[in-house]
């Protein structure tokens, strides 16, 4: 078997163990010769279908009948569901004291509790589909034969069924395809994180990443950051634990020489790149930047980002005048390995 088949086993039984309703485990595919494109496409075209139903469910369109079939509800039943929706009725017309109906919370109370298994259990499967996708991003080859903590794999389930969006959903499929490729990659305080995260810090997340080279973000190159738009989102991101040196001393980074006949140095930013040539191999650059904590590194690994140009440009041009010669280009690799297409000399 291929490294992804071997991915796509360990995933299934990290997450499902022998099997779980409505899903089809990857070895069956195999087994069977079918698309498995075409069949998740079809498993979530069903999850969607459910989730609409229950949607119908809870605003009285769709009922449940005596043989426990779903059946469209008839007007005069539509009618009452939507009065009886808070099961709350009015005493009377000068009351302002209203009557609870005890058996109607009851079992309002159980169908519920019922709903939101069903719709955990659906976020789930999707979150599942999505970190087969998420996988293709990841070093395939160094997977590793060490199961996923249960304790670990509990926490995040805790939290993943509770994501709505899918933007959110995305990230932690995201974590689990990390986590399965190499347990111990992400810590319990970034799954927290995600527990509580709004859907305006995941876009200040996004706007952000793409900003981050290996570690630092650098710090107003050219004055390319705005005080008003981007200086909020960086002392929001130090507050929140994600980098260093906005507020307080500031931090450096010392860019230093790959080889050993003449300083030369890739600064990589998601995949594109600032190859940087010139002067003697042992003269480490300190470059003034926001460093990204431990915690930051992992949120941040989460984000599936395009490198801003134009900020590469400008950090480009700050170490132009440090007398380098500057090209940028698109990057393939990891760390300081990797192969680098030059597309332009600055």
């Amino acid at each position: 078997m291929s490294g992804y088949d071997d991915y796509l086993d360990k995933l299934w039984e990290t997450l499902f163990g022998k099997g779980v309703n409505g899903l089809v485990a990857p070895e069956l595919l195999r087994r069977r010769g079918l698309d498995r494109r075409g069949v998740r496409a079809r498993e979530l075209r069903e999850v969607a279908r459910v989730q609409r139903e229950m949607q119908q469910l809870v605003e009285g369109r769709l009922r449940i009948d005596s043989e426990g079939r779903l059946r469209e509800a008839a007007d005069d039943e539509l009618i009452t569901g939507v009065m009886l929706n808070a099961v709350i009725m009015n005493a009377g017309e000068d009351d302002p004291v209203q009557n609870l109906d005890t058996a109607k919370l009851l079992t309002r109370a159980r169908r519920e509790q019922a709903m939101r298994a069903v719709r955990r259990e659906l976020a789930i499967q999707h979150i599942a589909i999505l970190a087969e996708e998420e996988c293709r991003n990841l070093p395939l080859e160094q997977i590793s034969t060490v199961a996923v903590d249960p304790d670990w794999l509990v926490r995040w389930r805790d939290g993943a069924q509770d994501a709505v969006s899918v933007q959110l959903k995305r990230y932690w499929a995201r974590l689990l395809a990390g986590e399965v490729l190499k347990p111990s990659t992400y810590s319990v305080r970034t799954m927290e994180f995600l527990r509580t995260i709004s859907r305006s810090d995941l876009e200040m997340l996004n706007i952000v990443a793409r900003f981050c080279f290996e570690g630092f973000v650098y710090r107003n190159p050219g004055n390319y950051f705005s005080l008003e738009l981007h200086q909020p989102m960086f002392e929001q991101l130090e507050e929140l634990g994600l980098l260093r040196g906005v507020y307080g001393r500031p931090e450096s980074w010392t860019l230093n020489s790959t080889t050993s006949d003449g300083f030369s140095a890739i600064l990589a930013c998601h995949r594109k790149a600032i190859f940087v040539e010139g002067g003697q191999p042992d003269d480490g650059q300190r470059l003034p930047v926001f460093r990204l904590t431990r915690f930051g590194r992992e949120v941040f690994s989460l984000c599936r980002a395009d490198a801003d140009t134009a900020y590469l440009l400008a950090v480009a041009g700050e170490l132009k005048k440090r007398g380098f010669s500057i090209r940028l280009g698109d990057w393939m690799g990891e760390g300081v390995q990797g192969l680098f297409a030059e597309r332009m000399a600055v």
